[in-house]
């Protein structure tokens, strides 16, 4: 710690270059002296992310040598049966930095788990790790002045007084509590609302119309294929004859699709293809067709009307 500068890692002060000080080291017995500052350049910056560097005096067990290694992207500190690294600081490399200061600099020789101190008798001098420190709180310092000018320089006396105006308005803008949703208990809510994405309904019921529900289902023999959909309350059937149907075989609505019946029993007749027709009866709730036995396959019809059944499960 006491032989001249120690070893101390710091900034050349000339753009992308450090340099490390005079000093010396003892390895596992292997000793390093060095007695003149020895000047590191610092590879080129990244455009897209930081990295870490780091320096380090290696002892080469295989070579018998002690030297200063510069380790770009890497902070790992090697020991084993043939080498082992002293790491001396580290090395912030910012994205697109265009020189590197001493605040980017970390001093590890006091670390004792990568480097450590070889001081038997005399004081430690941390002045290198002071001068660090000081020099970090003072670019900080002269950051946050810079900020708190530029917010000074855009504030005029308007200006102040409109954002301070807003400040007082935040109470009076923010929602009563009886106009928002609220997340659990009875509430009723007024005017119109639209949802653009999906929304589950355990159970609904409506007053009016209801024309956001759509169900089909299918009825299909060897003779005939009926096909219901509902919309609201608005049945649409379709009607696809497959081979030849009888005028007595009538086929029954299912429960969901069932015409309305007012007492009047309406009747509601489906035109098909080929001139041919079939009849809806309301009060039986039955599709029955009017086209004698053995036509050919291919009459087709589509008819609507209205309905007050529960919507089908």
């Amino acid at each position: 710690m006491s032989y001249k500068g120690g070893l101390r890692v710091r900034s050349a002060q000339n753009g992308m270059n450090i340099q490390v000080g005079s000093g010396s080291a003892v390895i596992e017995g292997s000793s390093y002296l060095n007695d003149a500052d020895i000047g590191i350049q610092v590879n080129v910056t990244s455009s897209i992310q930081d990295r870490v560097d780091s320096v380090v005096l290696r002892m080469d067990k295989n070579a018998r040598a002690t030297q200063l290694f510069y380790k770009p992207g890497d902070t790992t500190v090697a020991r084993n049966d043939t080498t082992y690294e002293l790491q001396l600081a580290t090395i912030s490399v910012k994205t697109n930095a265009t020189k590197i200061t001493d605040a980017d600099i970390t001093d590890m020789r006091s670390d004792f788990t990568v480097c450590g101190w070889s001081t038997p008798f005399d004081n430690i001098n941390v002045d290198g790790i002071v001068d660090q420190y000081k020099e970090i709180f003072e670019q900080k310092d002269l950051e946050f002045q810079a900020w708190f000018q530029n917010l000074k320089n855009q504030l005029d006396d308007n200006q102040a007084s409109n954002l301070q105006n807003q400040i007082d308005n935040l109470g009076n803008e923010k929602a009563n509590d009886h106009e928002v949703v609220h997340k659990t208990g009875n509430e009723s809510i007024a005017g119109n609302k639209t949802f653009t994405d999906d929304m589950t309904v355990k159970n609904i019921s409506a007053s009016g119309s209801l024309t956001s529900k759509i169900v089909s289902t299918k009825m299909e023999s060897p003779a005939i294929k009926l096909t219901f959909v509902r919309t609201g309350n608005i049945v649409t059937l379709t009607t696809e004859t497959k081979t030849g149907i009888a005028q007595t075989t009538s086929y029954n609505i299912p429960s969901g699709y069932r015409p309305f019946n007012d007492g009047s029993d309406p009747i509601y007749e489906q035109v098909l293809s080929g001139g041919k027709s079939a009849i809806i009866r309301s009060s039986v709730a039955t599709w029955q067709p009017r086209v004698s036995a053995g036509l050919d396959a291919g009459l087709f019809g589509t008819i609507s009307w209205p309905t007050k059944d529960s919507f089908p499960g």
